[in-house]
């Protein structure tokens, strides 16, 4: 009778998912913490004030030890280095998946909760630590997902090009245009400095030619005179 009533029960606790433990940092860099630390020793034990310069090791590895994100039948925990905060399955709107950094919680109501140490290619394990509460897509789901947004960034862009270049042309045009512009100016100072000799020169023979004309005219008026 024993048996059979615990048999449910490991059961039911077999069936439960275990919960799905991110961390920011992994738990290693507490050793480069500790390194910084003891460089920071022959400094610090000077005494006085500069014993206060273990206060940074010792916030980083305060920051490095609680920083993480809990994943389990309940909901999303996200504990910081001061607090924890917590988002229930029932009370999320959507998770938002940026092309770089962590994945964020988006509440039906509140702020975005920044899910630290949780990559895309991690929301499998946060769909199974749920019991499937949310439908999470696949690693390369979401790849694909995060590669159609690559492609259509790249899209406005090469548009944007596009329409630059175009606003560019009616300003190209006006440039071309003026050199035009001075070779007829130059053909018609030519004219006009054509014209110009032409009339000089019909000028100067009609001068010419009276002055021909009215030589004989004196030669034999001197003529007579003698």
């Amino acid at each position: 009778m024993a048996d059979e009533q615990q048999t449910p029960t490991g059961t039911a606790t077999a069936g439960r998912p275990a919960p799905a433990v991110f961390r920011a940092v992994p738990t290693v860099a507490l050793v480069a913490v500790a390194f910084l630390a003891l460089c920071l020793s022959p400094i610090a034990f000077q005494g006085g004030p500069w014993f206060l310069l273990f206060l940074g090791p010792l916030a980083v590895g305060a920051w490095v030890v609680r920083s993480r994100t809990r994943a389990d039948e309940e909901g999303l925990h996200v504990r910081r280095v001061l607090g924890t905060r917590s988002v229930a399955w029932s009370e999320l709107s959507m998770l938002r998946l940026p092309q770089k950094g962590w994945v964020r919680a988006v509440p039906t109501d509140g702020a975005e909760l920044e899910l630290r140490g949780v990559r895309i290619r991690d929301l499998g394990r946060i769909s199974e630590a749920s019991g499937n509460r949310i439908t999470a897509p696949t690693p390369a789901e979401a790849e694909a997902a995060a590669e159609h947004a690559r492609e259509l960034e790249a899209a406005r862009m090469r548009v944007a090009k596009l329409r630059e270049l175009q606003n560019a042309e009616p300003a190209d045009d006006e440039t071309a245009e003026q050199p035009d512009d001075e070779p007829a100016t130059h053909a018609a100072t030519t004219d006009t400095a054509t014209r110009d000799a032409a009339t000089t020169d019909t000028a100067t023979t009609d001068t010419t030619a009276q002055d021909a004309a009215d030589a004989p005219h004196d030669d034999g008026s001197s003529r007579r005179d003698a």
